[in-house]
């Protein structure tokens, strides 16, 4: 609905961002809206996503206003539309606009969010992943072997000098981790005392 566009003296960061859930790159117009994107590619279950989808035309306080929501996220589990600002910087007429897109959400059985505010060590931890999200071959042969001794729970760094070549085993890890073959409890800080579970453990 809207296009993107680059000159020198803007404040903010456009690019495109590759997921691995599509294949593609999709626009975002700020660094907060690639990481919403790579959080989206992580969550799993995206099978689409679509930048600045549509837009609303609504009325407050007797004038017309218009607004672009950022994402058209599409899952297995439901579809999303979803608006990213910092919250320090979203002021009064934000939050009429959001309140527009959430009606408009609801009227097409839509589910609304509008990400404002990240932990501080949400993001450390998902581009430690990313980094080795397309990560294809394993020459040594490390995979099964990591899975086999994560059996049970092991921190992240205990399973990756168990290895014996530890500095390849951790970007297998993180892979290992980006793909949820293995499971990490993200609610701390991604780091060598991390516990690391099956894929079936990590979710009860």
């Amino acid at each position: 609905m809207r296009h993107f566009t680059w000159r020198r003296d803007q404040r903010h960061r456009p690019g495109l961002q590759f997921l691995t859930s599509t294949g593609r790159h999709h626009g975002a117009e700020s660094l907060e809206e690639s990481r919403v994107l790579l959080a989206l590619d992580f969550a799993g279950d995206v099978v689409d996503v679509v930048s600045q989808p549509l837009k609303i035309s609504f009325a407050t306080c007797g004038k017309r206003r218009a607004h672009t929501p950022d994402y058209l996220a599409v899952t297995r589990r439901g579809v999303w539309l979803i608006d990213v600002r910092p919250e320090p910087l979203i002021k009064e007429p934000d939050r009429e606009s959001f309140a527009a897109a959430a009606e408009v959400a609801v009227a097409c059985g839509w589910r609304y969010a509008v990400a404002a505010r990240w932990r501080e060590h949400a993001f450390a931890g998902l581009d430690a992943m990313a980094s080795r999200r397309r990560l294809r071959s394993d020459p040594l042969g490390l995979r099964p072997v990591l899975l086999a001794e994560a059996g049970g729970g092991r921190r992240f760094g205990e399973l990756a000098a168990a290895t014996g070549c530890e500095p390849v085993a951790r970007a297998q890890l993180l892979h290992l981790l980006w793909s949820r073959q293995l499971g990490v409890d993200l609610a701390g800080p991604l780091g060598d005392r991390s516990l690391v579970l099956p894929a079936g453990e990590a979710g009860r």
